[in-house]
């Protein structure tokens, strides 16, 4: 057996390839975690697995309901009549935006991650990170451009 590289990290393959094809994992799976959430399609509890792609939500009555969606954040989406989730999602590029999980029916989007935290001028129901290299890390209202500025670690 050698070591080989893949698209899922590294992995013992026989070195007789493509007579053997034998392969077995060098890294250990980590094991599905449970959730709070519930299956859309069998009502069976939903689990956290990791992929290719990250973590995202899968039914535990796999292989019988094969249903997956993405982990919300806690936030809901600001649009009027939507009862979505803000989703991390990503363009074709692979930059990394923020969703409504109802699309296409609602075109939500935003480049700065939303926070279930309540704006103190204006009330508006969520805030989204920023980093400027003047300011640093700090939280904005969408709404009224109120900030909150992030406590930074010194140590």
């Amino acid at each position: 057996m050698v070591i080989r590289w893949g698209r899922n990290g590294r992995f013992m393959a026989c070195s007789g390839y493509p007579d053997c094809k034998n392969t077995k994992p060098l890294e250990d799976v980590p094991e599905p975690q449970p959730s709070d959430e519930k299956c859309d399609k069998c009502g069976n509890p939903m689990v956290v697995k990791v992929g290719r792609f990250g973590k995202f939500l899968a039914c535990s009555d796999y292989p019988a309901c094969k249903n997956t969606r993405p982990i919300p954040l806690g936030v809901k989406c600001p649009r009027e009549n939507c009862h979505g989730d803000i989703i991390e999602r990503r363009s074709r590029r692979g930059k990394v935006f923020y969703g409504c999980s109802k699309y296409p029916e609602c075109d939500s989007v935003s480049w700065n991650k939303p926070v279930n935290r309540k704006c103190d001028a204006c009330g508006n129901n969520y805030l989204v990170e920023k980093y400027t290299k003047a300011k640093g890390n700090f939280l904005e209202c969408p709404e009224c451009k109120h900030s909150i500025m992030l406590q930074e670690n010194t140590t």
